[in-house]
């Protein structure tokens, strides 16, 4: 497996757009650069989607950053002889949970409910993320590319790239990347307390590694 190089991925693209959290979801489709053609399915078991999520404000030093994983995502990518691949991926909201370390039971029930209610993810009116990809982009450095994809989130479609490098191992692929994306791009607002002088930035980071394995050896 190549090394991902930081410095190349950590750069937004223009036409980059999206939600830290749930971006999670889009690291799978830097599968669609697999070489050989099939159907491949993520490998949840052996797979990982970390979103960080910052504090800000005058006082963010009275605030915490914030881990939040992914716990229940599936989905697939297929590749025919021609090229051609499509990625389908989705993501349960109500399993986005919080992996501090060093916090109490009471304080981490109540950043999950906050992140899951709804002034945030409202997980009750929109329970799956979704992330649809037909094309990808070639990167600067062998085994990476910007993928090209639709996601879903809070009720919001959005056009997004995202930054991965993969590799293939006879019928397992691994694709890892990190990005960085926006709350507000999916009408989610940052919280904010005290008027401000502690708050969560609109900017989070993701950071994924996936395991997909193939299942089929046919195209579309």
């Amino acid at each position: 497996m190549g090394a991902w190089r930081e410095n190349e991925f950590l750069r937004t693209r223009p036409a980059a757009a999206g939600i830290a959290g749930l971006a999670l979801v889009l690291v799978v489709a830097g599968s669609s650069a697999a070489q050989t053609p099939g159907t491949y399915q993520i490998d949840s078991q052996a797979s990982r989607i970390e979103v960080d999520v910052f504090r800000g404000g005058l006082l963010g030093g009275l605030g915490d950053n914030h881990v939040i994983l992914i716990a229940d995502f599936s989905g697939a990518t297929t590749g025919s002889q021609d090229g051609k691949w499509r990625v389908n991926v989705v993501a349960q909201s109500a399993s986005l949970t919080v992996a501090d370390k060093g916090i109490s039971d009471s304080t981490r029930r109540e950043i999950q409910n906050t992140m899951l209610g709804p002034t945030q993810v409202d997980a009750a009116r929109f329970p799956t993320i979704e992330l649809h990809a037909q094309a990808e982009i070639p990167g600067n450095a062998p085994g990476s590319l910007w993928v090209d994809a639709e996601l879903t989130l809070h009720g919001v479609r959005r056009r997004v790239e995202f930054p991965v490098v993969w590799s293939q191992n006879g019928d397992s692929l691994r694709v890892e990347g990190k990005a960085k994306l926006h709350l507000r791009d999916f009408n989610i607002e940052p919280i904010s307390r005290g008027l401000g002088t502690v708050k969560v930035k609109n900017e989070f980071a993701v950071v994924y590694s996936i395991t997909l394995h193939r299942v089929a050896a046919n195209g579309m």
